[in-house]
């Protein structure tokens, strides 16, 4: 497994879909919202660190199913862990640079908490749920043999899912369930960093990756089979 995870590892941060992807994923959300700042003077720094949060998602949307490619079963477990790692990585990257460009901009202020809770603890609960969002891609890709059938069916999937929770918020009765989803907490955890939607942020993040890894293995031993 450890040799599995090394070769997984320097596979995915030597290629060049990593570091072009990455590039993209830091690059875009930090050019919207310096221009955003440069034309809203009425943003406070963490205002501008929420929108940070939610243009970075938007283009996790778009632009994270190209990294998932192809799995193969046999390195299942080395191939996710070096996913979300690059998952992560770009998640804490992008709002290292967004959260300097808000607080060097906006200064530090319109915190209605501490910083420890309102930026360092969302920071971390919203990569959690980043990586958890976007494993949806992993086990799509499964299921497709090209790899331009697996990127179009992941970034489909990611855009529908993210609309079709927008769409749901509309409706009282259905707020609960979005908020069991990565999906939604995806846009949840950047408005609510309440104890008990933390909580349900994490475990409906742990849940899905859990759920990704069943279904990823389930699919593993069927193709064994054949």
């Amino acid at each position: 497994m450890n040799s599995l995870l090394k070769w997984e590892m320097k596979q995915t941060f030597s290629s060049k879909s990593f570091w072009i992807i990455g590039g993209a994923i830091v690059t875009f959300p930090a050019l919207m919202l310096f221009a955003a700042l440069s034309f809203a003077s009425e943003f406070t720094g963490y205002d501008a660190f929420l929108e940070g949060l939610n243009n970075y998602n938007a283009f996790v949307i778009f632009l994270i199913g190209v990294m998932a490619g192809n799995s193969r079963f046999n390195i299942l477990l080395a191939k996710f862990i070096s996913y979300a790692t690059a998952v992560a990585l770009y998640s804490v990257v992008s709002m290292i640079i967004t959260t300097t460009i808000s607080f060097a901009m906006g200064g530090v202020t319109g915190l209605d908490g501490s910083f420890a809770r309102m930026i360092i603890a969302r920071a971390a609960v919203f990569t959690v749920v980043e990586i958890a969002y976007s494993a949806t891609c992993f086990i799509a890709s499964m299921f497709i043999k090209h790899q331009g059938g697996a990127i179009g069916l992941n970034t489909g999937l990611m855009l529908m899912s993210n609309v079709g929770a927008q769409i749901l918020l509309n409706f009282d009765w259905a707020e609960k369930f979005v908020r069991l989803t990565p999906a939604g907490q995806s846009m949840f955890i950047v408005a609510d960093m309440s104890n008990s939607n933390i909580t349900t942020a994490l475990v409906t993040s742990v849940v899905a990756v859990a759920a990704v890894l069943a279904l990823s293995y389930v699919k593993f031993r069927r193709e064994e089979l054949k």
